[in-house]
């Protein structure tokens, strides 16, 4: 279990180098940077609701429109 775990990281790592690559990134973050800058956007869940996305900041949509990633949006 252990090693498929590390495994399927490792394929998703080097997804993200590829388009980290591709999009330049490297010139303004290393791969742990960016992680960093998008680990820090909170989602909140209220009984009854649907999930809300809290404020997301430009340099985080810059991350994301480069990645060619759809952002994620609250859906109240």
């Amino acid at each position: 279990g252990k090693i498929f775990v590390t495994f399927v990281a490792l394929i998703l790592i080097s997804y993200l180098d590829q388009k980290m690559k591709q999009a330049n990134l490297y010139k303004s973050y290393t791969l742990h940077q960016m992680l960093d800058k998008l680990d820090v956007i909170e989602c909140f869940e209220d009984a009854g609701h649907s999930l809300r996305i809290g404020e997301l900041l430009d340099k985080q949509k810059k991350i994301y429109e480069a990645l060619g990633v759809k952002m994620p949006t609250s859906s109240c």
